[in-house]
């Protein structure tokens, strides 16, 4: 009975914060199956289904049996075990608001670190290809989180099984938030494009978005939606 009351509770948030931000969904190249020389765009529209379409998920923020946890899943809007609200509504969508991906770690924990993975499928990229994302925050407090997007020459997933593990993702191309500060994180919807340069022919890589915080001071979640690659 709990579970249904809050997840009435959760829908019925989600539909307020759909009605006031939400935008249609953009699907006109979603394609049937992703190839990794086509373009696309990722919708995050079922979070539990993303694997058969190539992506990945690793949360090496689990540093004992009881946690902390910090795992990728569906967004949305609701009121975690705590008691304390938490969510947003999708950049856009098509069915219902919570049509990203999210990445929390509970108010009890939110002062452990975070090192969890959203790998993308591999991608052969030239020069002039881009990819493009939305990404933001959690808007009830002035929350601690970063994310970096780090990028693979390669189509290994590897990115080691520790806190402080990065694997074979070697390239930085954002950092946001670095230093942790106080509501640096964006708290609106904000565009991230990359465009690829200093490439011989294609190459293979894969994108990996990893929430990483180091003793933050009050960590919260991120959500990341529309994510595209665009083909030159």
């Amino acid at each position: 009975m709990k579970k249904d009351f809050l997840f009435i509770i959760s829908g019925l948030a989600g539909l307020i914060f759909g009605t006031i931000n939400g935008c249609k969904k953009d699907s006109s190249i979603t394609p049937t199956h992703i190839g990794t020389t086509t373009s696309f765009i990722e919708e995050f529209e079922d979070v539990h289904g993303i694997q058969s379409r190539g992506w990945l998920l690793k949360d090496n923020t689990k540093i004992s049996s009881s946690g902390p946890f910090a795992s990728w899943d569906q967004g949305g809007a609701s009121f975690d075990k705590d008691g304390a609200f938490y969510g947003f509504t999708a950049y856009s969508y098509n069915a219902w608001p919570g049509e990203f991906i999210y990445s929390s770690i509970s108010a009890i924990n939110n002062h452990s670190s975070i090192s969890s993975w959203l790998i993308s499928p591999v991608l052969s990229v030239k020069n002039g290809d881009k990819i493009s994302f939305y990404a933001r925050g959690d808007t009830t407090a002035a929350f601690t989180d970063r994310m970096q997007v780090l990028m693979n020459k390669s189509s290994s997933s590897n990115v080691g099984n520790t806190l402080a593990s990065t694997g074979d993702f070697k390239t930085v191309l954002f950092d946001i938030n670095p230093s942790q500060a106080p509501g640096g994180f964006p708290t609106a919807w904000t565009k991230f494009e990359y465009t690829f340069t200093g490439i011989s022919g294609n190459i293979d890589t894969r994108i990996a978005f990893r929430h990483y915080a180091n003793n933050p001071a009050n960590a919260r979640g991120i959500g990341i939606d529309q994510f595209r690659f665009q083909v030159n």
